[in-house]
Parts: C-alpha cells; structure tokens; sequence
C-alpha cells in the first residue's frame, strides 16, 4: 500500500516539474478553446483555486474557522509556499507574504495577479461557513527584503 502512495506522489513531481513545458504545449489548443468559451486564465485559475479550497476546507472539517486558518498557515510555511497570516477579524483580513506561487515572475519586474488564492479562500471559506463568501485581493505590496506581498480581503457577513 505504502508503494501506492510513493508511486502517486512521484507521478504528482514528475507532472508539476513539466508542467511550465506541457502548458506551452497545449496553449495553441486550450487558448482557442478558453476564448471561444469566454473564460480567461484568471478565471480558470480562480475555478481551481476554488475546487482546492473545498478539498481543504473537507480535510480539516473537524476545526474551528481560527483553527482552520492556522493549519492553513502551518502548511504554507511547511510546504515553504510562503507566509499566510491574520492580519483582522472584522473584516477577515489575510496577508500572504514571500508566496512562491504568485511572486514576482522572473525577468518581468511585474506582480502577477494571482487568481488562485482567492478562489483558495474562496472555496476553502464558504464551504467551511456553508454559504458564498466573497474574497478579494485589496493591494499588492512589497514587502520585507523586497519580496511580494498581497493582503485578500474576506467578507464573511451574511
């Protein structure tokens, strides 16, 4: 069983290190398909982003909301995706910091607007509370030794 589970994880490596190659190499086909559907990549990005969250917020239903967005910060930082905080609670305020998801991209100097972790908490957020929430970015900023920051903004009033 233990050789499954191996097995599966290196599948999962093998395809996000040639993930950069296969997307080039599907664009030509999905960017037609994307634009004749009316979808943007932010709006697909946001979609799985969303589809991630709830998977999350289903893992760890047996927590609290404090208790779930602390195992969120726990696993950003063991998973050195970056640094998640609490920055309030009315609104719910959430600050990713060194993500190295949607940092800087190399060789542009430019901030990338990252779709994903708001459809994240999004997802992850309304399926934990059990109704629609609504998540925005509110600033790009840089931060600590010039690494990108963005604070998401979380209304969570019904």
């Amino acid at each position: 069983m233990a050789t499954k589970a191996v097995e599966k994880e290196k599948e999962e490596d093998s395809f996000w290190r040639q993930f950069p190659t296969m997307a080039d190499y599907f664009a030509p086909g999905i960017t037609p398909l994307l634009s004749y559907l009316g979808l943007g990549s932010k709006q697909v990005m946001h979609e799985f982003g969303e589809q991630v969250g709830r998977k999350a917020a289903a893992k760890l239903a047996n927590l609290s909301l404090d208790q779930m967005l602390a195992e969120f910060s726990r696993i950003w930082q063991a998973y050195k995706i970056g640094s998640l905080s609490v920055e309030g609670r009315d609104p719910l305020v959430l600050q990713i910091s060194n993500c190295t998801v949607c940092g800087q991209l190399q060789g542009t100097s430019e901030m990338f607007e990252c779709a994903f972790h708001e459809g994240f908490f999004q997802g992850a957020l309304g399926a934990r509370l059990g109704r629609p929430v609504t998540v925005r970015q509110q600033t790009n900023f840089e931060g600590e030794a010039g690494t990108w920051c963005r604070r998401l903004a979380v209304d969570l009033q019904e």
